[in-house]
């Protein structure tokens, strides 16, 4: 069996652009759950980062759609990159 390498599981915040990877988990209350999975922003979902600036908010691919991520949020939503 081999062990999952943890250090490609990030929130959003921490991703590069052009990199992509499946949500692994959504942190928060759940009104916020509610609200990011209502816009298509699932766990097990693929998504590709556009952009992350550092300022402005995370722009991210999913479902053949942009969604913007502000920069608090993004960091509750935790993502597996690359394997």
């Amino acid at each position: 069996m081999q062990q999952e390498n943890i250090s490609n599981v990030v929130s959003l915040c921490e991703m590069h652009e052009n990199s992509s990877g499946f949500i692994s988990k959504i942190e928060g209350d759940s009104r916020f759950i509610s609200r990011i999975v209502s816009i298509g922003l699932t766990p097990g979902s693929f998504i590709t980062l556009l952009k992350n600036d550092g300022r402005s908010p995370v722009l991210v691919f999913c479902r053949d759609t942009v969604i913007a991520v502000n920069r608090r949020e993004c960091s509750q939503i935790i993502a597996k990159v690359g394997a």
